[in-house]
């Protein structure tokens, strides 16, 4: 997954922007916006933390104490 931080925050944005649409009250009119919004968010959030990831894996690689397992 971290090799692919982008997809994986896409691939985690759609579940959260449903979810969110789902839970979210009908009575608002902005619902639709506020679930891309919180998706999306969250989806930057996993997506950044798999670029750090890979940030870390290449620096223990390099350094000689990760083996890749």
């Amino acid at each position: 997954m971290a090799r692919h931080p982008v997809g994986a925050g896409l691939c985690l944005a759609a579940p959260f922007t449903l979810f969110f649409w789902l839970v979210a009250s009908e009575d608002e009119p902005d619902n639709l916006l506020f679930s891309v919004l919180l998706g999306l968010m969250m989806g930057v959030f996993f997506g950044l933390t798999a670029f750090f990831e890979r940030l870390r894996q290449r620096r223990l690689k390099r350094l000689g104490i990760w083996n890749g397992s």
